[in-house]
């Protein structure tokens, strides 16, 4: 619940501030509200000094009730009242702490009434001015009451949005949690499928469905993989077993047995081809030859391939052709390269009849071969690529399903992408697999 426990978290963490952001509105209002009323107060003290100064002063005009009270005791008159014996701001409680003192002065308002007093010497005797805090009592008890109730609504809302808000980003989390835990468990098709993409938990959903949907494709192709080196390895590995009974039993009857032998080494080669081809795969994915690439012409390069294979696309029965449509000059692996041809014209030598013309592609942005043999249905363009991929399910073939697949390894590791298509230059049917580089390889 983790999500939940973080909505409240944040809600307590607002609920704290709003309640303290409360305490520092009403502590600066006082402050503030004091200091005015003090301002007030004094202001008013220096004009009624002024207006007995200059003798306009009339106790008549200022009656002690209602907000304000002025008390004035003229030079030579003695009183025993403490309220003329103090100086500057005091306020109720300071003042009226003694019963007999209000008994002797009965203008002093009714006990219990909050007021702020200032006192002190003037012109011609003693002033004393107080004003009423009721008002300001009055006040502070509406703000209260006003930031009481907002408050305890704003409490109550933010615990119930944050309370929706976390209990709705724990579902989806706990849904990514239970997607995961399925895959872990074994089942790769559990995925969130969800509805929207408003924010990240969306967004980390799809994520975590396109990973464990390419990972339901890699076990696939790894059981697969798994499957057809088994298959492909059971015939050779058995082979070699009957060479080496016969070579057995050659030795036991007329001790010549160098034939069995050589052709066992032969079934053992195939297999180490095999073991080979992987390690080529597996070194190409990791990247490891880009260190040594250099400016490669593939025009030349193509000439290089058809003079070195020339020989043997014949003895195949078929023709070997080249069609260098302009110098491109690439940065790449000479070496790659030329196995990559090797592969694809090995694969058309394997796979088409004899009378096939094979025709290697160089120029601009693309390598590759075209042949006219009978192609491929295209809708396995995509799959006869994969490691161990053949087209004959039944593995009759001697081939290892690995030549296109090292073909389009060496091609990703140029940064190009390895494109089949029918073969549309002769007119015939036929399959033209090229590497198309990007410019930048240029």
């Amino acid at each position: 619940m983790s999500a939940l426990r973080q909505a409240l978290l944040l809600t307590a963490i607002f609920v704290l501030i709003l309640v303290s952001a409360g305490f520092f509105v009403v502590s600066e209002f006082q402050d503030e509200f004091d200091r005015r009323t003090r301002l007030e107060l004094q202001n008013r003290f220096d004009t009624l000094a002024e207006e007995i100064a200059a003798g306009g002063f009339n106790s008549a005009d200022h009656p002690n009730f209602g907000m304000e009270q002025v008390f004035f005791l003229p030079d030579g008159q003695a009183s025993s009242i403490r309220l003329f014996r103090r100086t500057g701001f005091f306020d109720e409680d300071k003042y009226g702490d003694d019963d007999d003192d209000r008994r002797d002065d009965p203008d002093d308002g009714p006990k219990g009434e909050d007021r702020l007093y200032l006192g002190g010497p003037i012109e011609g005797g003693r002033l004393v001015v107080s004003t009423s805090l009721g008002r300001r009592d009055l006040i502070y008890d509406t703000m209260f009451q006003t930031l009481l109730v907002i408050g305890i609504v704003s409490i109550l809302a933010a615990t119930f949005v944050g309370g929706i808000l976390g209990l709705s980003n724990q579902r989806r989390m706990s849904a990514v949690l239970d997607a995961l835990s399925r895959v872990a468990g074994g089942d790769l098709a559990a995925r969130i499928h969800p509805k929207r993409d408003r924010d990240d938990l969306d967004q980390l959903a799809r994520r975590v469905d396109d990973t464990a949907a390419q990972l339901e494709i890699l076990m696939h192709q790894t059981r697969e993989f798994s499957t057809n080196i088994a298959h492909d390895l059971k015939t050779p590995l058995a082979r070699l077993r009957l060479r080496l009974e016969s070579a057995l039993a050659a030795n036991e009857r007329d001790g010549d047995c160098s034939e069995e032998i050589r052709a066992a080494l032969e079934q053992a080669d195939e297999i180490i081809a095999i073991f080979d081809a992987f390690l080529r795969i597996a070194r190409l994915e990791s990247g490891a030859s880009r260190a040594g690439f250099e400016p490669v012409d593939l025009a030349a390069l193509a000439d290089e391939a058809a003079e070195i294979y020339a020989a043997v696309v014949e003895d195949g029965g078929r023709s070997l052709d080249v069609d260098a449509h302009g110098p491109a000059t690439i940065r790449g692996d000479r070496v790659l390269l030329i196995q990559m041809l090797a592969n694809l014209i090995e694969n058309g030598i394997r796979h088409t009849p004899e009378g096939t013309a094979l025709t290697l592609i160089a120029g601009e942005r693309e390598l590759g071969l075209a042949d006219t043999g009978p192609g491929i249905p295209p809708e396995e363009f995509g799959n006869v690529t994969r490691p161990m991929y053949r087209l004959d399910k039944s593995r009759g073939s001697e081939s290892a399903g690995l030549g296109l697949s090292l073909v389009k390894n060496i091609a990703e590791l140029h940064g190009a992408e390895l494109v089949l298509s029918n073969n549309g230059r002769s007119g015939a049917p036929g399959l033209f697999v090229r590497a198309v580089f990007p410019e930048k390889n240029f």
